[in-house]
Formats: C-alpha cells, sequence, structure tokens
C-alpha cells in the first residue's frame, strides 16, 4: 500500500482508486469478527465443566495420577463434536483482522496525505499487526484441533489431558501478543491522527482509540465490529449528511465542534457613560436691572 503525497489531486485520485476496496475489506472484515466473537461465545457457553472436588479427590488418592483415565475427558469429545465452531474462530479471526489491517491502513495513507508530520511507518503498524494476529488465531485454532486429535487417539490419561501446550499453540501465543500491541498502537495513532484532520467525526475517532486500546486491556471484540462496520459505510460515501470535507478536498479540514459546544460570541463592551451635563445657571433677574441703570 502506497502512501500518498501532500498534493490534494493526487491523494483524491489514489483514494478514490481505493476507497471502494477499503470499505469492502472493512465491511467484511466486521462480519467476520463477527462470527468469530459469535462462535467463541457459543463454543465457550456449552463447553462442559469439570469437577473441581473429584479433581482434588484423585489428588489426594495414593499412586500415581498421571495414569488414571482423565476427568477431562468430556471436554476434549465436546471439542471434537464441535471443529465446526473451533474452525469458525480460526477462519473468522483472520479475515476479521486482516480486513480491519486493511482498512486501518489506508486511513493511515489517507491522513499522512493531509498531515505532513505523520510518520511512514505509522502506516504499517495496523497492517503488520493486523495480519499477525489474525495468523495468530487461525494457528490457534488449529492446534487446538491437532491437541483434541492427539488426546482422543491416545491413552486418554491425566498425562495426555495436561499436555495442552503444542508447539503450534505456543508460536500462536507468542505472535498475538506481539501482534496485540502492534496492532492497538497502529489504530490508537491512525483513529487519533485521522480525528485531527477530519477524516473522523469526534465519536468515531475516540471510539476508534478505545478500539484499539481494548485489544490489550480487555478482549471485546464487539467494539472492533461496531468501529470496523462504520468506517466501512464512511469509506463507501454513505454518511449521513455525506462524504466529510476532508474527503472532499484532499486537505485537513478538523471536524466542527458541535454547535451546543461553541462558546458564546463575547459581549461588545458598553461605552462608558458621558458625564451628565450640569444645567445651566440661570441668571436672576436683579443683575439685570442693575445693567438697565
Amino acid at each position: 500500500m502506497a502512501a500518498a503525497t501532500l498534493d490534494p489531486d493526487k491523494a483524491l485520485s489514489w483514494e478514490k482508486r481505493h476507497r471502494p476496496r477499503a470499505a469492502i475489506a472493512a465491511l467484511v472484515g466486521s462480519l467476520a469478527l463477527l462470527v468469530f466473537y459469535i462462535s467463541g461465545e457459543v463454543l465457550e457457553r456449552d463447553a462442559p465443566l469439570t469437577s473441581g472436588l473429584d479433581t482434588l479427590v484423585r489428588a489426594v488418592q495414593p499412586g500415581p495420577v498421571e495414569t488414571l483415565p482423565a476427568l477431562r475427558a468430556a471436554e476434549f469429545e465436546y471439542l471434537d463434536s464441535k471443529l465446526f465452531l473451533v474452525y469458525s474462530i480460526g477462519i473468522g479471526g483472520l479475515i476479521g483482522f486482516i480486513g480491519l489491517a486493511w482498512a486501518v491502513g489506508f486511513l493511515a495513507v489517507a491522513t499522512r496525505a493531509r498531515m505532513d508530520n505523520f510518520r511512514r511507518f505509522l502506516v504499517y503498524l495496523p497492517i503488520v499487526g493486523g495480519v499477525l494476529v489474525g495468523v495468530s488465531i487461525l494457528l490457534g485454532q488449529f492446534g487446538i484441533a491437532a491437541l483434541v486429535r492427539d488426546f482422543l487417539d491416545g491413552p486418554r490419561t491425566v498425562l495426555e489431558a495436561t499436555r495442552q501446550e503444542t508447539s503450534l499453540r505456543l508460536f500462536a501465543g507468542i505472535l498475538y501478543q506481539v501482534g496485540s500491541l502492534v496492532l492497538a498502537v497502529g489504530i490508537v495513532l491512525v483513529s487519533l491522527n485521522a480525528m485531527r484532520v477530519g477524516l473522523l467525526t469526534k465519536l468515531f475517532g475516540y471510539i476508534g482509540i478505545v478500539a484499539g486500546a481494548l485489544l490489550v486491556m480487555i478482549p471485546l471484540p464487539v467494539v472492533q465490529v461496531f468501529w470496523l462496520g462504520g468506517i466501512g459505510f464512511l469509506f463507501l460515501g454513505r454518511w449521513p449528511g455525506g462524504d466529510l470535507p476532508a474527503w472532499r478536498t484532499g486537505e485537513a479540514v478538523p471536524w466542527p465542534v458541535p454547535a451546543g459546544r461553541v462558546p458564546p460570541p463575547a459581549r461588545a463592551a458598553k461605552p462608558a457613560r458621558e458625564p451628565a451635563a450640569s444645567p445651566p445657571v440661570r441668571s436672576s433677574g436683579r443683575s439685570k436691572r442693575k445693567k438697565r441703570h
């Protein structure tokens, strides 16, 4: 994805070619993240639970525990019956976060075209981070499927059930941590600067900042789903009231302050009162009579 220049005409020409693709990537990514989120919730909701009391009773029994039948066998059998959901999480996460990377990368290029101090490497942060997160989710789900298959094909003992960390899952976990941090920083910085140049409204700029921060704080994909779908419609020019001025001019046009927040105009100072004129002194009739004499 090439960076645009500060020439408004070149920026608008480049954006005209790439905006439809970025919009499709954002909308498809939003739907894929929704699948990722819902599939994970359904899989976790119906999963069987292992009794902690049974585990404690086994721990105090004499003899090696590792060779006993695993209490988690029901959990592995459940995952084996729900492999469609397991793979849906992986595929949804891959497509969703790559769509997010594409959309935010495009927004970063458009921002750089209107801000001379927006560094080039900031364009690549959301792209690299989004791809890493998407690939890590897919690898992690394939790792779960491989773990389930190995357990069900083996002796199904406690020892086999505790071997949860395969090399693939360990690699996917590291990849996810690094990618999440890079993607979060990219989304926050791009949203902040896109809001400053007027490519995002105040509302969507702040939601983008929150969506980026939540990637490393609380796993709540619903925020990313809403924000990504919103900027998809913005890229299509379906924003209420049409395109924002910055998208039409190719220059930075900061989003105006809402009318309710505009400070009232300063009142003109009242001119100082002029001192009241003293009433004219009337000459007495006696003095006039003296002059006649």
